[in-house]
């Protein structure tokens, strides 16, 4: 093979004996098969870079080595930022900031990050060098080599990865103030493996600092998405245990040799891990200890709460199933296990080179962990995509497209079962005229956030049918959470609400709608087989859109009601895990003024006294701090007009929004 010649690949895909070592690169790279000369590359600041590794979306990568008096020699690994992206100056400030935070870690199993420094318009980090693999080509090579992973050596590697992550989950400044550091990617590809045996954890903060602009603006985490935790799949905020989660993910692979989360497409993945759908785990993990089965689903509980509760909880917990299983593991045993595997690779590369076999096809052939069916409904379902780009490329009018995706409004909606028809009438289950509806009532008398509350305080199952004017909306719940929305708005439409944010043009819609019948009939796998959207981002709109719908209807002051319990949602669409109560603190703070005044005119003499509530209980609004505050201030004694004279003139308002929704969901009476 040519020194030149070039494989695109993660760059820890090459063997031991042939590919050059160093901390991973940034998501999928250039491989360098040989090495450009030294003198060909010169130095940067007081580096002299001997061969470059790779080159990734955000940087490339070096080896480099630094001298001093004596004879002093160190080599260490360069990560010099892409020219485009120092010209950024907001991605250089984040970069810059988040290399200021790593270096506040100094841990044996954590990277080391030395400095960051510029020379010219040159900005690049120098780090520790790791003679070694990256954790995917390690499960890679021994899937190339039919052969598992043991388990206790796998139970010890994420072990000292959470080590790792729970020293930097508790890192302070020198002050004592938190750093708040969340890893956000742990995945098999920052998890290096030295030649010794050593554990070390990559690309603290860098990885975040990059997710920051990339995350909203490129497609350059194409391929994480299964290391995410649901609640970053759902745009939520994180903290460490979303750390803890994605080290069961990686558990759990290194147990079953395979990908925990993985589809055709992005969004069938996304849907995966928001649901935390472990049904590869059950089928793949059989081999699993119950014992060992039971720390692994405790670690990926969707709810982050029912996780432990911190990554040295999950560590202790894995080393106390060592101890109990017999089982001693240290890096010596994973540095024979890693030799023993190149030595296998190496004969096989060997052998390869003197039969003049392609070593490229091989390398791709074990580029996957994902098994042969997937591989197949991949490669099926981005044929498809591509006959769509083209015809999307080639075909500017597309005058026969339809922007009403149906003659009673039903909204086109991403569908997790793509062979399930959309029914146009499902008439078990839609009320017909004349249906008696087990309650009603109008909007002027109670209104709709004390009939959203009752459902979600209550936990009922059912449809909530709301009409206001012409508009008409059926919202379906199962257990006090709305599971699907219904509108006839036109603007409450996917299409026209992705439009009405920007997020596509009117004529991207409309040229998307022409192109269904190559995705499957659903417009969400349309527009990111268009690259018109990131999986991502399309999945986020969705369920903003779907919660919009229903913030709306809780700034109604007029209309009416129906409910029907026990009514099960007849329409194909993919569970959202809305939370009713966040949907009433987003409905309560978007009242209009007017309304509220209204309000607070009937009870500024009235003297509100508060109902016991927990923390937690406020907390579930999704309305910080200040609705703690002005539920604590409800004593019996002091008069709205008084409550709100304590407050800013601009103030006033959000404090009577806040009051009216403690009132009207029985946490303050008047």
């Amino acid at each position: 093979m040519s020194p030149t010649a070039k494989i695109t690949a993660p760059v820890y895909l090459l063997p031991f004996a042939t590919r050059p070592a160093c901390p991973p690169p940034d998501l999928r790279v250039t491989v360098y098969t040989g090495c450009v000369p030294a003198a060909a590359l010169g130095t940067i600041g007081r580096y002299e870079l001997i061969e470059k590794i790779a080159v990734g979306g955000m940087a490339e990568i070096y080896r480099a080595r630094v001298r001093g008096e004596h004879g002093f020699e160190r080599q260490v690994a360069i990560k010099r930022i892409l020219p485009h992206l120092a010209e950024d100056a907001d991605f250089v400030a984040m970069f810059i900031d988040e290399a200021k935070l790593t270096a506040h870690l100094s841990h044996p199993k954590i990277v080391q990050v030395y400095e960051l420094d510029a020379e010219g318009a040159d900005l690049f980090i120098a780090m520790e060098f790791v003679d070694g693999v990256d954790l995917l080509t390690l499960v890679r090579q021994c899937r190339a080599e039919g052969l598992a992973l043991p388990q206790p050596i796998a139970v010890h590697i994420v072990h000292e990865v959470l080590d790792a992550l729970d020293y930097a989950h508790r890192a302070s400044t020198a002050n004592g103030a938190p750093l708040n550091i969340v890893h956000r990617d742990v995945s098999p590809g920052n998890v290096l493996l030295s030649r010794q045996g050593h554990v070390k954890l990559a690309d603290f903060g860098i990885a975040r600092a990059a997710r920051r602009r990339y995350e909203t603006q490129t497609g350059t985490l194409k391929g994480k998405y299964g290391y995410m935790s649901p609640e970053q799949v759902i745009g939520a905020p994180i903290d460490h245990r979303s750390d803890v989660f994605a080290a069961g993910v990686v558990l759990a692979e290194l147990l079953m040799m395979r990908r925990l989360f993985t589809g055709p497409g992005d969004l069938d993945v996304l849907l995966m891990v928001r649901d935390v759908q472990l049904d590869r785990l059950d089928r793949y993990g059989a081999a699993i200890p119950p014992p060992l089965r039971a720390l692994l689903d405790r670690a990926l509980q969707r709810d982050p709460a029912d996780r432990f509760a911190t990554a040295g909880a999950f560590r202790d917990a894995l080393g106390d199933w060592l101890f109990a299983s017999g089982q001693r593991v240290t890096r010596r045993d994973v540095a024979a296990f890693m030799a023993d595997l190149d030595r296998s690779e190496s004969e096989k590369m060997r052998a390869a080179l003197l039969a003049g076999e392609p070593v490229a096809d091989e390398i791709a052939e074990v580029a996957t962990l994902s098994g042969p069916a997937t591989r197949a409904r991949k490669l099926e379902a981005e044929q498809q995509a591509r006959v769509g780009r083209e015809l999307f490329r080639t075909t500017p009018g597309l005058e026969d497209a339809d922007d009403s995706p149906s003659d009673d409004g039903i909204p086109i909606v991403f569908d997790d079962a793509p062979s399930a028809p959309v029914p146009k009438r499902a008439p078990t289950q839609l009320p017909e005229p004349g249906d008696a509806p087990d309650s009603l009532g109008t909007f002027d008398r109670t209104s709709p956030l004390r009939v959203l509350y009752r459902i979600g305080h209550h936990r009922l199952d059912g449809l909530l049918v709301v009409e206001r004017g012409d508009a008409v909306k059926e919202a379906y719940f199962a257990d006090g959470q709305p599971l699907f929305v219904r509108s006839n708005v036109l603007s409450e439409r996917f299409g026209e609400y992705l439009v009405a944010q920007g997020a596509i043009t009117a004529d991207q819609l409309r040229r998307a709608l022409a192109l269904l019948p190559h995705f499957g009939g659903r417009l969400g796998d349309t527009l990111v087989g268009l690259r018109l959207m990131r999986p991502l981002d399309a999945f986020r709109q969705l369920t903003a859109q779907v919660r919009a719908k229903l913030v709306d209807v809780c700034t109604w002051t007029d209309g009416r009601y129906r409910w029907y319990a026990g009514r099960e949602n007849p329409w194909p669409a993919l569970p959202l895990h809305l939370n009713t109560f966040e949907i009433l603190g987003a409905g309560a703070a978007a009242t209009p003024d007017r309304a509220v005044s209204a309000w607070a005119a009937r009870a500024l003499d009235r003297r509100p006294r508060r109902a016991r509530a927990t923390p937690s209980r406020l907390d579930a609004f999704g309305l910080g701090e200040r609705i703690a505050y002005v539920h604590a201030a409800l004593d019996g004694a002091t008069t709205v007009r008084d409550l709100i004279a304590r407050f800013n003139e601009r103030d006033r308002l959000d404090v009577l929004r806040l009051l009216r929704l403690l009132v009207e969901v029985d946490l303050a009476a008047l």
